[in-house]
């Protein structure tokens, strides 16, 4: 009897214990945010796009997140994709006082694009353009991506950006641009 109440105990007690610690620490007010989802405002302005982040922080100096792009109308703008979902890993570099993935970052993503574009066919031999040709195509890229994040008291953030991505398979675009001007909140 004695045996199994002990036993009993000593698995309740600390599963009690626990969930305490754990409803207290949810309850401190400097909680530790991270997760963070913004918009690319210059997509939206330029082009008929969207393009939403999503970034989940590791640790005060890394995060990892997903960044997705749609093209209502991809005859306007500067990008020739339809769609882009492009994962992505980013260091920030601030000074050692000031680690809150904040400041300046670079980025390195690898994206699947759906897209459609236009080419003429040069014909060398004879001098002259040939026929036009339109492409759609399924590419795999990999790019990287330089930029600056302010955020505020409130958690409100703005980011800076550029970068490019190159497709990894054969097709008439080689690459493409990533810049933008994002807006967003950590939560």
């Amino acid at each position: 009897m004695k045996r199994s109440t002990v036993l009993l105990s000593l698995l309740i007690i600390p599963g009690i214990l626990l969930s305490q610690y754990k409803a207290q620490d949810s309850l401190h007010p400097l909680d530790p945010i991270k997760n963070e989802l913004k918009l690319n405002m210059l997509e939206l302005l330029i082009m008929p796009a969207i393009g939403i982040t999503y970034e989940n922080y590791l640790n005060p100096t890394s995060s990892f997140g997903i960044y997705g792009f749609v093209n209502f109308n991809n005859d306007e703008g500067y990008r020739y994709e339809k769609f882009e979902l492009a994962p992505f890993y980013r260091i920030y570099f601030q000074n050692h006082d000031k680690l809150d993935n904040k400041g300046l970052y670079t980025e390195v993503f690898s994206g699947l694009n759906v897209g459609e574009t236009d080419f003429f066919d040069f014909d060398y031999n004879a001098n002259r353009y040939g026929n036009l040709y339109t492409q759609e195509y399924i590419g795999i890229s990999l790019g990287v991506t330089l930029g600056y994040k302010f955020v505020n008291r409130s958690n409100y953030a703005f980011e800076i950006f550029a970068g490019a991505g190159r497709f990894l398979n054969e097709q008439e675009i080689d690459a493409y641009p990533r810049i933008g001007l994002s807006i967003g909140k950590r939560f």
